[in-house]
């Protein structure tokens, strides 16, 4: 008797390379607001950043967003801070309807390309919406209750009724 040899196929499957992608909804800048690109040299919280621009550092706290003093959620924030914007180029947008932080740090909307950063500490659960009024407050509120109705972050262990 001899013996047939068998044939072993493998299939491989191709493999496939995640990249990262946004998770926030555009949401377009007041139109009165001022307007400017800068470099983010620093990440102090997550949510104050140092920027360059014209060769000169400033200090910019993100707008419409509080986050935790400290934490798991304080760390997890700061941790997406860094990871979205250290060192990268940003859009700056001042809004009409509000001035500095009580430290006396201008208040903006910090915005990665077309992307509204502020509110992906929202949406991931991160940040609460800040108390005052601010142009884009309704749509900050919207990002909260996504976070709120899926569960995420601050909201994990509540329960919300429509």
């Amino acid at each position: 008797m001899t013996a047939t040899p068998t044939t072993t196929r493998t299939t491989v499957e191709p493999t496939t390379t995640r990249v990262p992608t946004q998770t926030t909804a555009r949401i377009d800048a007041p139109e009165s607001g001022q307007r400017f690109e800068a470099r983010v040299t620093k990440i102090v919280d997550p949510t104050t950043i140092t920027i360059e621009r014209d060769g000169k550092n400033k200090t910019v706290d993100l707008l419409g967003v509080r986050v935790p003093k400290n934490g798991l959620y304080h760390t997890r924030a700061l941790q997406t801070t860094k990871a979205q914007l250290e060192y990268s180029t940003v859009t700056l947008v001042t809004d009409p309807q509000v001035g500095s932080s009580s430290d006396g740090h201008p208040q903006m909307y910090v915005y990665t390309g077309e992307w509204l950063y502020n509110t992906q500490l929202l949406r991931s659960g991160y940040a609460r919406v800040a108390d005052g009024e601010f142009s884009k407050r309704a749509e900050f509120e919207r990002k909260q209750q996504e976070a709120r109705h899926g569960g995420y972050g601050l909201w994990k262990n509540t329960t919300t009724t429509a």
